[in-house]
């Protein structure tokens, strides 16, 4: 492959019944990165890998996958490098887990061997033989991911990875993104857990209302974002305030993308760290019974508020 990009979006616009959906859209993916699309529900993200794979048009733009530009239909060829996880269950629920990954396996000229290393590398050997339907939703999630990887091809695309998985099974599938990419595969993968996508990706592309409002490495966004944070811990004397006045005081109080947080029995406020910080802080500390404070750097939270504000 000559072209050192898997995959190249150009421009890509989608209607659906007068409503916009992608506006635009433009993104590089290099051999060996893992890609976030990182956005809320609703904001453009799986309509993008939809077409990407083949399973929706585009109105306008054009798709390049290893150097090849692609139509509606992808071709048989490049189709043999992707591996796809979507967000909802595709499997045959009445089979077992191994059946699950024998059919695949069989129409793609795969193994018995890799069908098991996958079942093993994933935690599912031991339940091989159960029907899929009686699976928890992670395990389902990574019998997916197990079937996306038979072919061992070198793009996989995620959409929705660990999205309401338990803490274990989302770990699980944490840790195996990480190690393909060691492997040498490139991933995209599509959302909305800022903390996910921090710890995961090379780059991010910050997706809203159907368009790619940033584009850049984690690093990179949150050194743009030059304000640190003073996070300033109170005591919460409900017999000296409502929590409804105590909100409205700090919603006041607080400047853009500023925050607070009320907890039963405290509250905490994030200054930015500026000439006056030290002031306001004082101001704070007259009015309410002083904690603790603590220093918090940038993070893609913040960088998402400001991107956004």
């Amino acid at each position: 492959m000559t072209d050192k990009y898997v995959l190249k979006i150009e421009g890509l616009n989608k209607i659906f019944s007068g409503f916009e959906a992608l506006k635009n859209i433009s993104l590089r993916v290099k051999k060996g990165e893992i890609v976030g699309l990182l956005g809320p529900n609703g904001a453009g993200k799986t309509t993008t890998i939809k077409i990407i794979t083949g399973l929706l048009k585009a109105d306008h733009g054009e798709v390049s996958l290893f150097g090849n530009k692609t139509s509606s239909a992808v071709e048989a060829e490049i189709k043999a490098k992707i591996g796809v996880v979507f967000e909802e269950s595709n499997l045959y629920l009445r089979l077992s887990a191994l059946d699950n990954l024998k059919l695949f396996a069989n129409i793609n000229g795969v193994k018995l061997n890799r069908v098991k290393t996958l079942l093993k590398e994933y935690e599912l050997y031991e339940v091989r033989d159960k029907q899929v339907k009686n699976f928890s939703k992670g395990m389902k999630k990574r019998l997916m991911i197990c079937r996306a990887l038979l072919a061992e091809p070198e793009l996989l695309i995620f959409d929705e990875a660990t999205g309401g998985l338990d803490p274990i099974s989302a770990e699980i599938i944490r840790e195996k993104l990480l190690n393909l990419k060691k492997q040498g595969k490139t991933v995209l993968l599509s959302t909305h857990y800022l903390e996910e996508a921090d710890r995961l990706c090379d780059k991010i592309a910050f997706v809203n209302n159907g368009r790619v409002i940033a584009f850049n490495t984690p690093n990179s966004f949150k050194d743009k974002i030059s304000k640190n944070f003073l996070e300033l811990q109170f005591s919460l004397q409900k017999d000296k305030i409502s929590l409804d006045k105590l909100k409205i005081k700090l919603n006041r109080f607080i400047k853009n993308n500023e925050s607070f947080k009320i907890d039963k029995r405290r509250f905490s406020i994030l200054l930015f760290i500026d000439q006056y910080v030290f002031k306001r802080a004082d101001q704070l500390c007259r009015d309410y019974q002083f904690m603790e404070v603590n220093r918090e750097e940038a993070n893609l939270q913040r960088v998402f508020k400001e991107i956004n504000s």
